[in-house]
């Protein structure tokens, strides 16, 4: 078997149509040999001691976790594992409830339309096919916390989760409902309750990173009349799932598991950094909309070790304190905003 077959997968999905055949070939042999570095350091780490937070852990999640532990790697760094390992029997008792009929009709009907073009959600008959276990695990996701039910982009996410992790269908379907409960409880803000209100919070605390780091591309943005809730809106919402190439995605969530949703804002940044010369020449709404929109598919976010770097050398600092500050201006402004136009004759 190839190196390449070996370090890289593509998980299901079908070549990318944004680059031609031998550039991506190129592409993933250059990352084969990027992966196969890395899974000898990670062999070295993870033999040696019992994991511990801190620079070197974080230093190396940032670097990519070898798909061979990945999913173990997930588990363990949001404390998924520790859940799933105290609570014996939640999940096979969630399987079996019933979410309200509302729900449960959202889930069925976004089933199919989650990664289609991946072959493991592509065919119901195919006997690898994980559309079943997505169906089970969001079922039982909405059971078990019905405060948050279920939520378009839920999917994506999930089905994320479904094609990474280890083990036979039940053992998958069980750690993929706990590091669900990992990412939505424990390591995102309430993205999923009460109108998404703080997901449009955080699109808007994205526009003010975004006024700091390029104040040109926020100018143009204002200028155009077009908000960022409506341009980022699916960034949030599926954490990058079904928006940046599928490896691209992985090391997002990586970084995801360990250093929590700051991650989200610099893979918005670094969108808009390793883009800044198209979104200039951008001078109409729909111009705009559309450069959002496939600057998530390209050759420079294909190249998800580039993307990484990007992450991480904005300019300026990124500080909890700093978007924890913007996140409680952007809420009084979007409920001053909704409050106007609720009382509007």
């Amino acid at each position: 078997m190839s190196v390449i077959s070996d370090s890289f997968s593509d998980h299901g999905f079908d070549d990318p149509d944004y680059v031609d055949k031998k550039e991506y070939e190129n592409f993933k042999a250059e990352y084969a040999a990027i992966l196969s570095r890395r899974e000898m350091r990670w062999t070295k780490l993870t033999s040696k001691q019992e994991l511990r937070r801190g620079m070197k852990l974080k230093r190396f999640c940032r670097k990519g976790i070898p798909e061979d532990i990945r999913g173990q790697m997930w588990m363990a760094l949001c404390g998924a594992d520790e859940q799933m390992h105290s609570n014996p029997g939640v999940y096979a008792a969630a399987v079996k409830g019933s979410p309200p009929d509302k729900i449960a009709n959202v889930i069925l009907a976004d089933i199919p339309r989650t990664f289609p073009e991946n072959i493991f959600f592509r065919n119901p008959d195919n006997p690898d096919t994980k559309l079943k276990s997505l169906q089970r695990v969001l079922t039982a996701f909405a059971v078990k916390f019905p405060r948050i039910g279920y939520c378009q982009g839920l999917n994506y996410v999930t089905a994320i989760l479904l094609l990474v992790l280890r083990g036979t269908v039940d053992e998958v379907e069980e750690k993929a409902f706990w590091l669900l409960d990992g990412l939505i409880n424990r390591i995102l803000p309430p993205y999923y309750v009460d109108g998404m209100q703080q997901l449009k919070v955080d699109c808007m605390v994205f526009g003010e990173l975004l006024r700091t780091k390029y104040p040109d591309i926020y100018d143009i943005v204002m200028n155009s009349g077009v908000n960022f809730i409506v341009l980022c809106t699916k960034w949030f919402i599926c954490l990058f799932a079904d928006v940046l190439p599928i490896e691209t995605t992985l090391r997002v969530f990586d970084c995801l598991f360990y250093e929590g949703d700051k991650i989200l804002f610099r893979a918005c940044l670094a969108l808009v950094k390793l883009h800044h010369e198209q979104l200039l020449r951008c001078h109409e709404v729909p111009e705009l909309i559309t450069a959002f929109r496939q600057m998530c598919l390209d050759k420079q976010t294909l190249r998800c070790h580039e993307f990484m770097r990007a992450m991480f050398s904005l300019p300026g600092s990124l500080k909890r304190t700093k978007i924890t500050r913007l996140r409680g201006q952007c809420s009084a402004k979007l409920s001053a905003e909704e409050s106007s136009r609720s009382a509007r004759p």
